[in-house]
């Protein structure tokens, strides 16, 4: 929302995120071989947790790698440029946005950012916070944050798909334990024991 004694730049227009949400569930989708949930019926559970473990890797690669960047550009038009609507821009609830910068800032996305009431004060206390200044933010923030938004639509979507393939795998006729299965997706026990227990509650079966 606009603060009483803040002027504000030109909004920047945010990408098509409904589409980049589209294209990225699709990839999943055909990593899988299939066009329908109801089409991973009869798929081998054991194939679809490798496959979904390795989209969780490189989705996890994929922000690592640019979630900064573009925490560092909202951080940027939050404090010496400021904008409207840059929740919108980034493909973020207001909360999720405001919480993006204070990652970058302070290290904890539940700390509260500063209130102000002058663009000036707002640069002092950029300055004084060490806020990263960036050449070009606007492009760096819709450059960013697509790549970030689809990584992490691929992801959760993977992550769902991962945990109803543990589930299958831990039960008959299968009845692996969780130490063969984590060794088959290539991750730690403890993840299988949660992803088991989320896909039963969803299941009802917990």
């Amino acid at each position: 929302m606009p603060k009483a004694g803040i002027s504000y730049g030109p909004r920047i227009k945010a990408p098509d995120y409904d589409q980049i949400v589209e294209a990225a569930t699709t990839s999943v989708m055909q990593t899988f071989g299939v066009k329908r949930p109801e089409d991973f019926v009869g798929k081998r559970p054991e194939d679809l947790l490798v496959k979904a473990s390795e989209i969780v890797r490189q989705a996890d690669a994929e922000m690592a790698l640019h979630i900064d960047e573009r925490d560092e550009a909202l951080a940027h038009l939050w404090f010496y440029d400021p904008r409207l609507g840059l929740a919108r821009t980034a493909g973020l609830s207001t909360m999720g946005y405001r919480g993006a910068i204070a990652r970058v800032i302070y290290g904890d996305k539940k700390h509260a950012l500063p209130e102000v009431q002058s663009n000036e004060e707002l640069a002092k206390i950029g300055k004084a916070l060490k806020v990263k200044r960036v050449k070009d933010p606007e492009a760096q923030l819709l450059r960013a944050a697509p790549i970030v938004r689809a990584a992490r639509t691929r992801r959760e979507l993977a992550v769902r798909f991962m945990q109803e393939a543990v589930l299958a795998l831990s039960r008959k006729p299968y009845d692996w334990k969780p130490e063969k299965i984590a060794e088959h997706a290539g991750v730690e026990r403890e993840l299988i024991y949660k992803q088991r227990a989320t896909a039963a509650k969803r299941h009802g079966l917990a």
